[in-house]
């Protein structure tokens, strides 16, 4: 296939690639970063800054293929976060994931890259994202309701965040907020310290405030931030789940931790006829 992006559009340190047969992308080069964009899923795979260690974590097995999400990156989770909710035959985590994406507008400035994309539209609804590449990362995902009918939209940024030894890594700022525990049922308080991860973690914690990716292997900070989201997801498979997860090592668990900005459970957004609504992330690397 021809890539859907004309090379004369792009501005220079953009180029058009091809990740996969089929899997149009693009890729970033900036003196501070270089950033790798597939148009299948809408996502952010890499974004690196110069001299540096990535941001994110993309699986070296990932499935570069249609119908396939890809382990890694930043997944956009969307029009429902997990299960659909009233029709179980629906693919896990919406239809974004695995819909071809189309480039809106791509700028360049002194600081960066500005990316605006489309998806295709799901029934009534339509999304679109616009990232803001350097000095960290700005990610926006926008809903609209184009019916004449409220509608329910959850969502999620899924965030694969690259750390050297998750074992040593800790989470602060989401000190007692409650969660959700999607692995055992129950609602419980997180403890008053940073969290620290020892068995496979799948939460959903009620909280809307910034917090920090503390990595003392690789000797540096995430900071994260997001907006239009009561609702932080947690997610770690550990090393039993990261063995019953064909596209990811067996040792890939020790090498993120998704912390992801959503709208999941009970912060699901009922977006009346014409309305919108934008869930948003910021992530950025600090010394520690």
């Amino acid at each position: 296939m021809s890539h859907p992006v004309h090379p004369d559009l792009l501005p220079a340190g953009v180029r058009a690639i091809e990740l996969a047969p089929g899997m149009p992308g693009l890729t970033f080069h900036h003196p501070a970063f270089t950033a790798t964009l597939s148009l299948y899923g809408g996502q952010l795979l890499d974004f690196t800054p110069t001299g540096g260690r990535p941001l994110l974590y993309l699986s070296p097995l990932a499935r570069l293929e249609a119908g396939k999400a890809i382990r890694g990156g930043i997944p956009v989770c969307w029009p429902w976060f997990g299960p659909h909710p009233h029709d179980p035959s629906q693919p896990q985590h919406g239809v974004a994931r695995t819909a071809l994406w189309t480039v809106s507008a791509v700028a360049r400035s002194d600081d960066g890259f500005h990316v605006k994309l489309a998806a295709p539209h799901h029934a009534e609804l339509e999304a679109s994202l616009t990232l803001q590449l350097g000095p960290g990362l700005d990610i926006a995902l926008t809903s609209r309701n184009l019916g004449n009918e409220p509608v329910s939209v959850s969502a999620a940024l899924h965030s694969y965040l690259a750390v050297g030894d998750l074992r040593t890594a800790s989470l602060s700022g989401l000190e007692g907020a409650p969660y959700h525990d999607k692995l055992s049922g129950t609602v419980a308080k997180l403890p008053l310290q940073a969290w620290q991860f020892r068995a496979a973690t799948d939460a959903v914690v009620q909280h809307a405030g910034p917090c920090q990716l503390h990595d003392p292997h690789w000797e540096r900070r995430i900071a994260i931030g997001s907006s239009s989201s009561a609702s932080t997801v947690v997610w770690t498979p550990w090393q039993q789940g990261a063995a019953n997860i064909a596209d990811l090592p067996d040792d890939g668990w020790q090498q993120f931790l998704c912390v992801e900005a959503a709208n999941a459970g009970s912060d699901a957004r009922l977006l009346p006829p014409g309305g919108s609504h934008t869930l948003r992330q910021q992530l950025q690397l600090l010394a520690l």
